[in-house]
Parts: structure tokens; C-alpha cells; sequence
């Protein structure tokens, strides 16, 4: 459950970045959100229809160019519980690149479905459009293989 704190601590986090929103940048997970990777094409297009149609819309989506794969910006603590096998979750003690918060053009990383404020995508509305959309049986397989992507590699522990 979201608190208010929570709430606030994401929106400073966003205020800190406005300066650098037109740089590329690393970011570690799971203090202020996961990332699920789901497939792209077809299907991806169809979960971004489901989500779209939902109260508030969707919430933040990272493409990449070069990758057929999406990745939504769950709230953290979202990998502890996660089990769709339509979907992979990332969480502590990785970091992955984001996109500059401007950058909503298709070319390399890019926002799919801007990060625009403290909004993150709903997990179980995602867990619940995956189960709708079914995606092939091998789709588990083949996205666990996206754990390495380049820049979400496991953060040190110290």
C-alpha cells in the first residue's frame, strides 16, 4: 500500500531529475519501482491497449528500438511477488537505463508511455492483461534471457 511519503519521495526524486530530464540515465530498482519486461509487437500492443483503457490510463512504459521487449515501471517491492510467466520482473539489486524523461521519439530507449509524474503502472492490471492477451508459452523463456539487458546488471552490495 502507497503512503503518502511514498508518494512524495517519488515526486522529489522526479524534481532532482527535471535538470538532468534531457540525459540518458542509470537508475537502481527497487526503492522507488521495478520494471516488468513483457514482449513487444503484437502484443505489447494490445496490453498497451488493455492498460490505456483503464481508470488514469497506463502509467510509465520504456520501448527500445533495438529490443523487442517493454518495460513497465511497476511499484518496487512488485518482483517479490510477481509470478506471471507472460512477464519477467526486475527488482533490487539491479539498475536499469532510462530513457531522458523527454525522449518519447522511437529511437534507442524511449518512453512508450511517458513518466510524468508519480504514477507507476498498476502490476495486477498488468498480471491481469498478460492472462488476457496469453502471449506464446514460450514467452517465459525467451524474456528471462532480457535479465542481462545491457545496463541491468545486479548492483554491487557493500
Amino acid at each position: 500500500m502507497r503512503t503518502a511519503d511514498d508518494w512524495s519521495e517519488l515526486a522529489a526524486l522526479l524534481r532532482r531529475l527535471m535538470p538532468v530530464a534531457h540525459l540518458p540515465t542509470t537508475r537502481p530498482l527497487g526503492r522507488h519501482y521495478d520494471v516488468v519486461i513483457t514482449e513487444a509487437g503484437p502484443v505489447g500492443d494490445e496490453l498497451l491497449r488493455l492498460m490505456d483503457v483503464l481508470p488514469g490510463g497506463c502509467g510509465p512504459v520504456i520501448a527500445d528500438a533495438g529490443r523487442p521487449v517493454l518495460r513497465w515501471v511497476v511499484p518496487p517491492g512488485t518482483g517479490g511477488w510477481w509470478h506471471s510467466r507472460y512477464g519477467t520482473c526486475l527488482s533490487a539489486p539491479r539498475s536499469i537505463p532510462f530513457p531522458p524523461l523527454c525522449n518519447e521519439k522511437p529511437e534507442g530507449l524511449y518512453w512508450l508511455r511517458p513518466f510524468r509524474t508519480d504514477r507507476r503502472v498498476e502490476p495486477e492490471d498488468l498480471a491481469a492483461a498478460l492472462d488476457a492477451v496469453r502471449p506464446s508459452p514460450d514467452t517465459h523463456r525467451e524474456l528471462a534471457a532480457f535479465r542481462d539487458l545491457p545496463g541491468a546488471a545486479a548492483q554491487e552490495q557493500g
